[in-house]
């Protein structure tokens, strides 16, 4: 549970006059201050879990396509040089 910074401020006062300044000073470098905001709660976590799944899904849609188009570019390519051959073949016989 955060508090607020008054609370913090008593809770130093207090501490200052039964443990002395500098043991109270101590003991409230020990209760870390963060904003309640900043906290991600688990309706963050399943939203930012959601965009990273489509982001990665579109992602690999991408390189899947693009692999597609390397494959059936050298395919082509390849009965290309087939072709080439066998007509060599056919011309030199």
């Amino acid at each position: 549970m955060p508090i607020s910074e008054a609370a913090r401020a008593d809770l130093y006062t207090g501490l200052a006059e039964a443990i002395g300044p500098d043991r109270a000073e101590i003991l409230m470098a020990q209760l870390p201050r963060f904003d309640p905001a900043d906290v991600a709660t688990k309706t963050d976590l399943a939203e930012l879990r959601t965009e990273l799944r489509t982001e990665l899904r579109d992602g690999l849609a991408a390189v899947n396509q693009r692999l597609d188009r390397l494959f059936l570019t050298l395919l082509v390519g390849m009965f290309g040089i087939v072709a080439a051959l066998i007509s060599i073949v056919l011309t030199i016989a």
